[in-house]
């Protein structure tokens, strides 16, 4: 796909899900999540994780009844909503990644998991022009809805079920600096 079309596809599909969830005012990324959800009748879980310097800034993953996007818990919040905008932005389009880690490589990183699990829970490569609409939806989102004011600090959502604040605390556990 050329990028002017993707251009175009990420445009349209800011007019539409803005259209129908409209702005909160002020912009409050929360407050547009809850009505997102209401709009997709789906819920959508932040899971803050504390990400090392060269490594992926966020990871969404779809759940057969909802969805968790992790973002770095130590950046900035203005950043912190870029990225979440950015996993929205796959989310929205369905993009469909591959798991680039192996199962010994996942073993390492996560003794206590599965290394299957492990590998297909966040961590997924999204070919170079999922990454671009990811990207350019969440600028093009972003540039709509953001004031010059102050960012307030983020309220987070804890998932409601208990399997998902399983594997979010297990995640944490192993991928927080100690």
């Amino acid at each position: 796909m050329k990028r002017t079309e993707a251009g175009y596809r990420c445009t349209a599909l800011v007019d539409d899900v803005l259209r129908r969830t409209g702005v909160p005012e002020p912009w409050d990324i929360n407050a547009w999540l809850d009505r997102l959800e209401r709009v997709r009748g789906r819920r959508i879980d932040l899971c803050a994780l504390t990400f090392s310097p060269g490594s992926a800034t966020g990871a969404w993953r779809a759940h057969r009844d909802h969805d968790v996007i992790a973002y770095p818990a130590n950046t900035a919040s203005f950043h912190q909503d870029h990225i979440i905008l950015h996993e929205v932005g796959h989310m929205l389009f369905e993009h469909s990644g591959r798991c680039p880690l192996s199962d010994e490589r996942a073993r390492r990183l996560a003794p206590s998991l599965g290394a299957a699990a492990f590998t297909h829970l966040l961590d997924r490569v999204h070919n170079g022009g999922d990454e671009y609409e990811a990207e350019r939806f969440a600028h093009l989102l972003h540039a709509r809805v953001t004031t010059r004011a102050v960012p307030r600090p983020r309220h987070h959502r804890p998932p409601e079920d208990a399997g998902t604040a399983d594997t979010l605390a297990r995640l944490t556990t192993t991928l927080d600096d100690p």
